[in-house]
């Protein structure tokens, strides 16, 4: 299969009382046709910075650099209004907040049809009757009156249904769902990811699905790539990840997930907290919470090693067994 997307040494800079720090460094992934890419880590990882800079929706004085290869396309390098001709059409995005990223003034049919008119050059009463028929895919009731009606008059769940509903809308080539589930009460949680997985089976659309929640990445993703303090650590198919992690992170976040079968167990978390933007440790960004931790990790970050087919770690340990083989 062909890759819809690759990122390629993405590096992502802010602005801090007048110096430039790094917030994303050197970040490499890809997404096929038709696939599910998980990006996982904790809150502040740079996750949502790297859906934001594929987009293109980063301003000034946030400095982008490397390349974001959108079907043979370097989105970073296309001037605005060729961008604005993807955004939404080709690439759409499923906001993090679905009741700050509603327009609180316009009705719900007037927000979904803003893409069909844009994109698609329907008419205002066509896009209105494509925005009915797109609530109706959502799983919304009574789509012809919640068109007319507004985002406060909504539960979070349908809201997240809406906000679907809009990105679905042109058929993209690519959806980006930035923490689709979250403060969404588990029942509602399992009807937005089967919604999801029908909208990728029936339009065939790739799917870059950011979030922390390792149980919504093993229901729905083919590959995961884990980020930590602005790099992705490891990366590969969900299922080798699963059964085998090889990061000393990777496992800290598995290790950390309550399990329902077996002997009960004290939760392992992971000592120590994500480093300040400020004040990034040098070499392994993981190092001062590593429990594997060595003299030449505080000093070099690890190159990616292959551990099995397609399934890649950042770690000194797997540089030391590679070497020894």
């Amino acid at each position: 299969m062909a890759n819809v997307l690759e990122v390629n040494n993405l590096q992502i800079q802010f602005r801090i009382d007048e110096q430039y720090y790094s917030a994303v460094r050197d970040v490499n992934f890809y997404i096929r046709e038709g696939e599910t890419l998980g990006l996982v880590g904790e809150s502040g990882c740079g996750k949502s910075v790297t859906s934001l800079a594929v987009m293109r929706l980063l301003q000034d004085p946030t400095r982008v650099s490397g390349e974001v290869n959108f079907r043979d396309k370097n989105l970073l390098d296309l001037p605005e209004r060729q961008m604005r001709s993807i955004r939404g059409n080709e690439i759409s995005m499923i906001f993090q907040e679905p009741m700050t990223s509603l327009n609180p003034v316009h009705k719900i049919g007037r927000q979904i049809g803003e893409s069909l008119v844009l994109h698609r050059g329907l008419s205002p009463r066509q896009a209105k009757q494509k925005a009915i028929e797109l609530l109706t895919q959502v799983g919304i009731p009574r789509p012809e009156q919640i068109v007319d009606e507004y985002p406060h008059q909504l539960s979070g769940g349908m809201r997240q249904r809406v906000m679907i509903a809009i990105a679905m809308a042109c058929n993209p080539k690519l959806l980006i769902a930035d923490e689709p589930t979250t403060a969404l009460d588990v029942t509602i949680q399992a009807q937005i990811l089967d919604l999801m997985r029908k909208l990728k089976d029936e339009f065939g659309t790739s799917i870059l699905l950011i979030t922390h929640d390792l149980g919504v990445v093993a229901e729905t993703c083919d590959r995961v790539a884990v980020m930590y303090a602005g790099r992705i650590v490891e990366q590969g198919p969900v299922k080798k990840i699963f059964r085998n992690p090889q990061h000393p992170y990777t496992i800290g976040l598995l290790n950390s997930i309550p399990k329902i079968d077996g002997e009960r167990q004290r939760l392992q978390p992971i000592e120590g907290n994500v480093p300040s933007l400020r004040n990034m440790p040098e070499g392994c960004r993981f190092a001062p919470r590593c429990p594997h931790a060595m003299d030449i990790c505080r000093q070099k970050d690890a190159d990616f090693y292959e551990t099995e087919a397609e399934h890649q770690t950042r770690c000194w340990l797997h540089a030391q067994v590679k070497e020894a083989q």
